[in-house]
């Protein structure tokens, strides 16, 4: 998908809430807003540059891992940046913070591109078709993004649904207001879009993707039968299949395949932003410590989770190869040696493989990885449509969805039994999306949805704290010892935000 940054009002209020552009400096080369919104060639740069805002560092290019993945019991951060290590200790010295502070502007950056092709759309005279879609691109964008701020920060966040000007100051809008604009905005984009698409038009927001996002939002609410309803028809529809091979979801070869709902299409030049990024960053910030940084690492309790004996590290789930770097017959980092302490890297070490460059030989992983963030897969489908079915006590219903999963060709696992009761399906549910969606963006949602981050043990694999826990869905993470209930569920809204604008509410107890 061609997405170019587009001109004129787009560029100018760059950080919707907080930032206070100076709107008086004009380019007498570079279209006003009065002019920019009157074409259908204004309606898609409109829209391409709000696609641009999902490679951003604080969007999808970077941060995305950290908030999501190594805050989780999947991961934690030996970062010699001490603030770094902190982010994933629940632990600030200021909320501005480099994670922080990006994930919260650059998703209001997208919320702002959204909200100008939303609102400025509708009165272009052009295609019909093509403008209505255009307008439910933009709403899935913008659903999304608040999807993430919800999950992240919680209700206080502002809710701006029209275009943002700089003396703006919205308030805390609460939970229900904005579930229930995402819903909305859900609901709207989906008769909106077409199915598929071709040529450079691939990778836009798809009625899949719409439905498939609608079902993931309806689940995290715990609206286990409003869920179902969303995610049954996109299994029915037959659109959908998982890829015989696991790993090729993460290489370039898998961009766009038959398992992806929606992605962030990273690895175009025309991409770039002013300082060239353009590439996702995941994989130097978080993969094998030599061609990587190795600033997140998987908790050896998540590793031993793709073991159904840990003692015996013969057997194990095949996806492990995919998902990390581990010190077994034929395992090589980039083409050298596993073993290498000039590197950083020790026999019993494991690291992050996933969105990572390693079929090549030069020891490196370059910052612009040319590989696809994956949004929604087919197999997120299957899973949150079991996890939906269970908890309306359908367990027996649920078990072929898992199943396929479990089944697909370089998995190969035993079907799981369909007289297993809730409880024990629950946790099967869990840990297939434990193993499956390792660096995905998902364990923090999981914990977060079924309640399990006071069941997280703040003690390490091997620990006797962490051997007596009796909720084994949860994991064991030494980080979890800085968890804070009714506190570091929630992300701290940026200082920054707070002293512009009085109207927004802090979090609980930051």
């Amino acid at each position: 998908m061609r997405l170019r940054a587009a001109v004129g009002t787009l560029v100018i209020g760059a950080m919707v809430l907080g930032c206070r552009a100076d709107t008086n400096v004009t380019d007498p080369n570079e279209p006003s807003s009065g002019t920019f919104w009157t074409t259908s060639d204004g309606a898609i740069q409109g829209i391409n540059a709000t696609y641009n805002s999902l490679i951003r560092l604080g969007t999808f290019q970077r941060w995305q891992a950290f908030s999501y993945d190594i805050r989780s019991d999947e991961g934690f951060s030996p970062s010699p940046w001490t603030d770094l290590s902190n982010f994933n200790k629940f632990t600030f010295v200021t909320y501005d913070f480099d994670v922080n502070r990006d994930t919260w502007y650059e998703t209001y950056l997208g919320i702002f591109r959204a909200n100008q092709v939303i609102a400025n759309v509708p009165g272009i005279s052009m295609d019909a078709t093509l403008r209505s879609r255009i307008v439910g691109e933009a709403k899935f964008i913008r659903a999304l993004y608040y999807f993430h701020l919800m999950t992240l920060y919680g209700g206080n966040i502002p809710l701006q649904l029209t275009p943002s000007s700089p003396t703006d100051q919205p308030a805390s809008a609460g939970d229900a207001a904005v579930w229930a604009q995402i819903q909305k905005d859900l609901t709207d984009a989906i008769p909106t879009l077409p199915a598929a698409y071709s040529g450079s038009d691939i990778g836009r927001a798809t009625s899949g993707a719409a439905q498939g996002l609608l079902g993931k939002v309806l689940l995290q609410q715990r609206k286990w039968a409003e869920a179902a309803a969303q995610l049954q028809p996109i299994v029915q529809s037959g659109r959908y299949t998982l890829v015989s091979d696991y790993a090729t979801n993460f290489t370039t070869a898998g961009k766009n395949n038959q398992e992806s709902l929606f992605e962030v299409q990273f690895g175009n030049p025309e991409l770039a932003g002013s300082q060239s990024i353009y590439g996702l960053n995941i994989a130097k910030m978080v993969g094998a410590c030599g061609p990587s940084y190795c600033d997140g690492r998987p908790t050896r309790w998540f590793f031993n989770q793709f073991f159904p004996d840990t003692t015996n590290r013969a057997v194990y789930d095949s996806r492990l190869n995919a998902t990390m770097f581990w010190n077994h017959p034929g395992e090589n980092v980039y083409g050298q040696a596993f073993v290498n302490p000039g590197s950083g890297r020790n026999a019993n070490d494991v690291f992050f493989k996933k969105y990572s460059e390693y079929n090549g030989t030069n020891g490196d992983q370059s910052w612009e990885a040319s590989l696809n963030y994956k949004v929604l897969r087919y197999s997120d489908i299957l899973l949150m449509l079991a996890e939906a079915l269970n908890e309306q006590g359908q367990p027996a219903a649920a078990a072929p969805y898992i199943n396929q999963v479990r089944q697909r060709p370089s998995v190969a696992l035993t079907p799981l039994a369909t007289s297993l009761n809730q409880a024990q399906m629950r946790d099967a549910i869990l840990h297939e999306r434990l193993v499956e969606f390792g660096l995905e963006s998902q364990r923090w949602l999981d914990l977060q949805r079924q309640n399990l981050f006071t069941a997280v043990v703040g003690s390490d694999e091997g620990s006797p704290a962490c051997a007596a826990r009796t909720v084994k869905a949860a994991g064991c993470d030494a980080e979890f010892s800085f968890f804070v209930v009714g506190k570091t569920e929630l992300l701290p809204i940026p200082q920054s935000e707070i002293d512009l604008n009085p109207n927004v509410k802090q979090n609980p107890k930051w």
